[in-house]
């Protein structure tokens, strides 16, 4: 008998998970017999056929910019100041750059979303006793992250 009652509820279960997957399908899909019924937009009847359109591109030919600009001899020397110029621009904006590897990366609000060679840079300069963790960070630590912070972007090494 608890055989019973068991297939019949797993069958009950079965037709009401389809009966409501049905039921949402019935809703999201359009009603065909409205979607055949609409009367055309007089914005589809004024279109343009493709082969004007084509026509009319074939006779205005599109010019690439790039190709009619001619690059100036540039002096080496100048090209250099400009790359010095963009990595000094790059830095001023509270930037900071990895001796090791030449990596530049912004200064972050949070210790939180700090890179990890920033962290480790600021414990290497003595200016955070160890790195902190998430759950460790409270008003007075994150008032000494960010004063070391500002004091490791003074350094030389770090611009």
């Amino acid at each position: 008998m608890a055989e019973f009652f068991f297939i019949a509820t797993v069958i009950f279960v079965a037709y009401v998970v389809y009966v409501v997957i049905d039921e949402k399908k019935e809703a999201s899909a359009p009603n065909k017999s409205v979607v055949d019924k609409a009367p055309h937009s007089a914005a589809t009847e004024n279109v343009a056929p493709t082969s004007t359109l084509v026509k009319s591109a074939a006779k205005s030919p599109v010019r690439n910019k790039a190709a009619q600009v001619k690059p100036n001899a540039v002096n080496p020397d100048t090209e250099t100041a400009a790359i010095a110029n963009t990595d000094a621009a790059i830095a001023v904006d509270d930037s900071l750059k990895n001796p090791k590897t030449g990596e530049i990366a912004k200064i972050p609000n949070t210790y939180t979303f700090a890179k990890r060679w920033i962290k480790e840079a600021l414990v290497e300069e003595g200016l955070l006793d160890r790195i902190y963790k998430n759950n460790e960070l409270d008003e007075a630590t994150n008032a000494k992250i960010q004063q070391a912070l500002q004091q490791l972007k003074a350094l030389e090494k770090y611009r």
